[in-house]
């Protein structure tokens, strides 16, 4: 009995069967950067491109790969951000690059992994977690104002420890 014919029929028929068959059309967005124009302003929940990989395109205002050392820079600060602020990742990204705008426009431009870096020390000196929005706010005020950029990151993480030592207080005397 020779089956090699009848496998052979089989194997056309299958293939003519796949071709019926709808493209998948869940695929997921891929975010391309041409130039910090080109990028949006927010990150949005539907985005599908790493934190840090969007940060770092945006900032060098191209492409980068997820293996580009700042983007890994970038990654290890979201992560240590993440423990430290109650925001999440898309939202730390979101302020940094606020941030890192508003800051290049007052002729005070940093980099973002300096900015998140700089947060998290100041995060650092206070024993509760923070709002990253309102430290960036505070430190944006603060640059403004003629601060320096070490000087205003030893304000900012005064200012929270104090208010964390604050409510720590009142919380004790309530009791």
């Amino acid at each position: 009995m020779r089956c090699g014919p009848f496998f052979l029929l089989l194997g056309c028929v299958l293939a003519l069967a796949a071709c019926n068959e709808e493209p998948d059309t869940r695929r997921e967005r891929t975010v391309v950067i041409k130039n910090p124009d080109e990028v949006s302003t927010w990150l949005a929940v539907t985005d599908k491109i790493e934190t840090a990989v969007w940060l770092r395109s945006r900032e060098v205002g191209h492409d980068v790969l997820a293996s580009d050392p700042e983007a890994d820079r970038l990654r290890r600060a979201i992560r240590q951000a993440v423990s430290r602020f109650y925001e999440d990742e898309r939202m730390i990204a979101n302020r940094t690059a606020q941030t890192g705008d508003a800051l290049a426009e007052a002729g005070q431009p940093e980099r973002y992994v300096d900015i998140l870096t700089g947060m998290i020390d100041a995060a650092d000196l206070s024993s509760d977690r923070n709002l990253y929005g309102d430290m960036c706010q505070h430190y944006l005020i603060l640059r403004r104002s003629g601060e320096g950029r070490t000087q205003a990151l030893e304000h900012v993480g005064a200012t929270f420890r104090r208010a964390n030592a604050c409510r720590e207080a009142a919380c004790t005397d309530a009791k």
